[in-house]
């Protein structure tokens, strides 16, 4: 199925791409959560001279820096947005997590089952090198989540390469 999802994504997408970098949580989660790789892909459509719409997923293995209920968290962060000028997007996220339990205790938690909530995303995108069937650049996430009590606020730096 999912390979459906990606040859039917693709078919419509003018660039693909894939991306590696990292994750810093901002804020409160800042003493909670360690800086941890991740990987992604994304597709990009033009819709005008000016912009483009996008669609980017990344997954990630986070790890807890007080918490020894868990080993690490199973992140997945979906966006979709429109980008302006080749530069800036804007657009929605979804951040889903699971925890990777360690103890009976962790069970306790609702992360041990599933958890995900949706955000704002803003990406800043800068084409370093650019050729004539692909760029490789690098991009800039910040997501604003949308948690309860708190916001959560995630960014996620990285190295694209795509095609198209």
């Amino acid at each position: 199925m999912s390979l459906w999802a990606l040859f039917f994504c693709s078919a419509f997408a003018q660039t693909f791409s894939f991306e590696g970098g990292v994750n810093y949580f901002l804020l409160d989660l800042q003493k909670e959560v360690a800086v941890s790789p991740y990987g992604g892909a994304g597709f990009e459509l033009g819709l005008s001279d000016y912009t483009a719409g996008y669609l980017q997923g990344s997954y990630s293995y986070l790890r807890f820096k007080n918490n020894s209920d868990f080993h690490g968290t199973h992140q997945f962060v979906g966006r979709a947005g429109i980008e302006f000028f080749d530069f800036l997007g804007i657009g929605i996220s979804l951040a889903g997590l699971r925890g990777d339990g360690a103890t009976p205790q962790a069970e306790n938690y609702m992360l041990s089952s599933n958890e995900s909530e949706f955000g704002w995303d803003f990406r800043l995108k800068l084409n370093l090198l650019k050729f004539e069937k692909f760029t490789v650049g690098t991009k800039l996430y910040y997501d604003l989540i949308w948690t309860k009590p708190k916001n959560s606020h995630l960014l996620q730096a990285g190295i694209f390469f795509s095609l198209g």
